[in-house]
This record gives structure tokens, C-alpha cells and sequence, in this order.
């Protein structure tokens, strides 16, 4: 059997934030979660993973559910939700301005 392979430091998880930024209570949160709902407290402790490791990091599916719930993206949750990315910035935009970016961005990473 081979060696598991696990990251030398697990990457951050942005739940607490990205529910201020949507202003969500714990309590609503854990209502819109899953098809019943969850704790209030192990959303709560899913916040606290990253503070020290105190609490309980979520498992991909949770955080799949909790992306959901939110109505963001499953990997918007390691971002930080002031932390742009350019799909952020060319949403909504007119094609001839999202064709002017991709060639701006090309351009500079020659």
C-alpha cells in the first residue's frame, strides 16, 4: 500500500467571512444548509477551525452544501469574498470588453 499524500497545511477556509459579507446570521445559515438545516453550532465550529483549529473543518461535501447555501461557488469558500477574482470583475460586462481584457491579459503574461 503507498504512503497517503496530504497537504503540508491545509488550505483557509473563508466561511466566516463570506457569511458577514452576505449578512447572514449562524442561526440563518444553518437553516439554509442541507435539506433540514444544521446546528447552529456546528456551523459555529466550522468558523472556529481556522482560529486555532479549535473547531471542526468542514468535509467537501459540507462545504459543497454550504457554497449552496450561500449562493457562491464551491471555491469562492478559500477566497476571501473582498479578494476580486477577474470572473468577479468581468461579470455582466459586454463581450467586446471581456475580448479586451483576455487580450490585455495574454499581452502581459508573454
Amino acid at each position: 500500500m503507498g504512503a497517503r499524500i496530504y497537504p503540508r497545511r491545509e488550505p483557509d477556509i473563508f466561511l466566516r467571512e463570506w457569511r458577514e459579507h452576505l449578512n447572514l446570521s449562524v442561526e440563518r445559515l444553518a437553516d439554509r444548509i442541507g435539506e433540514n438545516g444544521v446546528a447552529p453550532n456546528t456551523v459555529a465550529r466550522w468558523e472556529k477551525w481556522r482560529d486555532r483549529k479549535k473547531g471542526r473543518r468542514p468535509d467537501i461535501n459540507a462545504l459543497a452544501a454550504i457554497a449552496e447555501a450561500m449562493g457562491i461557488g464551491l471555491w469562492d469558500l478559500y477566497r476571501h469574498p473582498k479578494q476580486l477574482t477577474a470572473n468577479d470583475l468581468l461579470r455582466d460586462q459586454p463581450p467586446e470588453v471581456v475580448a479586451q481584457a483576455l487580450k490585455l491579459i495574454q499581452a502581459i503574461r508573454v
